[in-house]
């Protein structure tokens, strides 16, 4: 049997899009979520080859027979090569790439780009499908908020930067603390209920149906490394996820755990319709010639409405 995480992922559909990042958080997270996507890989059979890698290493997470992080890797270069891939040209015949330094983040099939592609989509799957069993009814009745916690070390955590004279602290940057993505993130969704539990604890917990959560996914206070996600990974390598809070315990804290709504989001739908007074143009005419590209084959289909 599929794990939920599985199902999730094979319920999205391939966007191969010539977009770069800030670009791509621009046409909405419902475009995203229902995405498997990579900033500027353009090319059908290259992101293709990316969700057949997603799908082996998720396919033995109950019993533990998946490919490893490397395995895919291996697999996804070996697209690379049978595409004819070249960092400095692109891809045989088009798509237009930009041309990048061979071994770099902006290498299409580099070990560090692979690695981050990699990364990101195992954890968006398995955030998608937290989001869905922790909105299940049950769930919400005895767990009817989250909490922003980190889940694991990173190299270079938000909040710092390096410099030539060492790390160097960066408040706005960082998750917690009161002029940080958290805050930002209150701000921007308005939850007062949120806010004084933050104000009064520390603690970054807010109801599963709050707006904080797709706020902090689109980047509140200006931040362009987020993914548009209501789930994490809420940007790129990041290691702060979500934890249950108990009914109990919101309520203690000076929460209201009653009424929480369930997330109605939709994975794999046929059809996403995108309203033109709420992206640009370009991107939009970007996306369409994408989409309507005799080159690109997959099954979402996307109307623009006014």
């Amino acid at each position: 049997m599929l794990s939920l995480a599985q199902q999730v992922a094979d319920a999205r559909e391939d966007l191969p899009t010539s977009l770069g990042t800030d670009e791509l958080r621009k046409l909405g997270s419902n475009i995203l979520r229902q995405s498997l996507f990579s900033a500027r890989m353009t090319n059908a059979a290259a992101v293709q080859g990316v969700r057949n890698a997603i799908t082996a290493i998720l396919s033995g997470m109950d019993d533990q027979t998946s490919d490893t992080v490397a395995d895919a890797r291996l697999k996804l270069k070996a697209v690379g090569q049978m595409l004819g891939y070249d960092p400095a040209t692109g891809f045989p015949g088009g798509p237009e790439v930009p041309p990048a330094e061979a071994g770099t983040l902006q290498d299409l099939f580099s070990t560090q780009r692979l690695d981050l592609i990699l990364d990101t989509q195992d954890k968006m799957t398995k955030g998608a499908a937290k989001n869905i069993w922790g909105n299940e009814a049950a769930e919400l009745e005895e767990y009817p908020a989250w909490e922003l916690v980190r889940g694991f070390a990173v190299e270079v955590p938000r909040g710092t930067k390096e410099t030539k004279k060492g790390e160097e602290e960066v408040p706005e940057d960082a998750w917690d603390g009161k002029e940080g993505r958290w805050a930002a993130a209150l701000d921007e969704a308005d939850d007062d209920e949120a806010s004084a539990i933050f104000e009064s604890s520390g603690r970054m917990v807010a109801r599963k149906d709050s707006d904080v959560w797709q706020a902090l996914g689109d980047g509140a206070g200006d931040h362009g490394d987020t993914l548009g996600n209501d789930f994490e990974p809420f940007a790129f390598n990041s290691g702060m996820v979500r934890i249950p809070v108990s009914a109990a315990d919101f309520e203690a804290i000076g929460g209201d755990p009653d009424g929480v709504e369930a997330d109605e989001t939709e994975f794999g739908a046929d059809k996403v319709k995108v309203g033109e007074d709420r992206f640009d143009t370009d991107i939009l005419k970007t996306l369409k010639e994408s989409l309507e590209s005799g080159d690109l084959k997959f099954r979402v289909k996307v109307e623009v409405t006014p």
